[in-house]
């Protein structure tokens, strides 16, 4: 029962990550294996079960079993997507990349169906964007971000995010239009994701930083724009 908020809470510190965090904290290594587990750096990486070496599973008839690539590879590539039907997964061996502490995420908003396919087609295959995500608000209407994992982000951005509702003196010191700035977006106080991405519509290009963990995280707390629905509702 491992669950994302878990992995990366650990790992972070020491500067490491999974190379597919898919984004909600409460996501299982399991569910993700059994089901199926994809995120925004899934055109590099592939799904969830690619970046998994091996699995140990206890059997219907209560025995225990490893599986690998070379070990047992018919039960390794059939356990995902099986649904637990196979066996109950009890561990699972996962890949560790090198991890930098922000993402440097652009926000390109489009206006055309055509725009918004050729857009997220081509800077899915570039190779230097670690995260491709698109989000749609309508059928001709959408954002699609591109980030790249950074070690650095200016101090004078840092610092300034550590006040409270920094964005807002932000905004009075800079304008709203200000680039490159630090979003701490898991602040309890920071609007859900996909309205800051819909604003982009508007507003038009706009690149930020954003810490890491914050980044794998961003569609926790509105549980992508379920919240939204709900609260209409």
């Amino acid at each position: 029962m491992v669950t994302m908020g878990q992995l990366t809470a650990t790992l972070d510190p020491l500067g490491l990550t999974i190379p597919i965090v898919p984004e909600l904290d409460d996501l299982t290594v399991g569910g993700l294996v059994m089901g199926t587990g994809i995120e925004s750096s899934s055109h590099k990486y592939g799904l969830f079960q690619h970046i998994c070496t091996s699995y140990e599973l206890v059997l219907a008839d209560g025995s225990s079993v490893s599986c690998s690539k070379d070990e047992n590879p018919d039960l390794f590539y059939a356990v995902p997507w099986s649904y637990g039907t196979l066996g109950f997964l009890t561990s699972a061996e996962i890949k560790i990349i090198p991890a930098q502490r922000y993402v440097r995420l652009e926000y390109h908003p489009y206006h055309s169906l055509e725009d918004i396919v050729k857009a997220f087609e081509t800077e899915s295959r570039r190779p230097d964007n670690h995260f491709v995500e698109c989000l749609m608000f309508a059928k001709d209407q959408a954002v699609v971000m591109t980030g790249t994992m950074e070690n650095g982000c200016e101090p004078d951005k840092v610092n300034r995010h550590k006040l409270l509702f920094s964005d807002i003196v932000n905004r009075v010191l800079f304008g709203p239009h200000k680039e490159q700035q630090l979003n701490v977006i898991s602040k309890w106080y920071k609007p859900w994701f996909f309205t800051h991405v819909r604003g982009f519509l508007k507003r038009g290009h706009g690149t930020e930083y954003i810490p890491l963990r914050d980044y794998y995280h961003r569609h926790t707390r509105p549980l992508f724009w379920e919240a939204e629905v709900r609260m209409l509702h």
